[in-house]
């Protein structure tokens, strides 16, 4: 049986072992990647840019490549935007004064930051904390996630895009789910109910079976 290789790039905060459950949950034939950015320990990156299906959290799809992007059948964005901040200039400006708070506190007291955003995704606290955290990794992300404007070209260029969301995320809002829909003509949404921004944890099953869906689809109509 041929296999699939399937990327699964973490957002900001977390870690590869945010998709530990997940390699019970895929076939056999699927071969599962999981890059690290290093805020814990010592960066793992993946040098090759063919995989059939990339699957990103959060500040995650602004990490991979876009050509690896371009080159996947399916690509699955949970949780994730194309720019952080809305289009209101009040709301923008809400959002950036909390990332430039977040930045500040990140340099006091990185540990108990970290708690208190995984409280706020819906999930319980990372067991590698309080191990040696590298702040000016966890630093020059959150910067890049105040700052970053995805280009959806090369969203627009992959097979299809499935986005998946949770209608309570306390993180991204449900809007920039929907705004990056609306903006793109190859990609279908689902909302959870009753979840928020931790999905990689809180449901791996729901999430993996919703894309499990959406490979089976796109192979039928190869």
């Amino acid at each position: 049986m041929t296999e699939v290789e399937v990327l699964a790039q973490h957002g900001w905060g977390f870690s590869a072992e945010c998709w530990r459950d997940w390699r019970d949950l895929l076939p056999a034939n699927f071969a599962l990647h999981c890059p690290d950015r290093g805020y814990f320990g010592p960066p793992c990156c993946e040098t090759s840019s063919r995989f059939q299906i990339v699957i990103t959290h959060s500040l995650g799809l602004h990490m991979v490549a876009s050509e690896c992007l371009q080159a996947a059948e399916l690509v699955v964005v949970l949780g994730g935007f194309a720019h952080f901040h809305a289009d209101r200039a009040n709301l923008a400006r809400r959002s950036r004064r909390t990332v430039d708070r977040m930045l500040a506190r990140l340099q006091r007291e990185p540990a108990a930051l970290l708690g208190d955003f995984y409280a706020r995704c819906g999930i319980g606290g990372n067991s590698r904390l309080p191990g040696d955290l590298d702040v000016a990794r966890l630093r020059a992300d959150l910067q890049c996630l105040q700052d970053s404007v995805l280009g959806i070209e090369g969203l627009a260029a992959a097979g299809h895009v499935l986005i998946l969301h949770g209608d309570e995320d306390r993180i991204v809002p449900v809007e920039r789910a929907e705004e990056l829909h609306e903006a793109l003509g190859n990609s279908d949404r689902s909302i959870f109910p009753s979840a928020g921004h931790g999905l990689p944890i809180s449901h791996a099953r729901e999430c993996w079976q919703a894309i499990e869906r959406a490979w089976r689809l796109q192979c039928a109509q190869r």
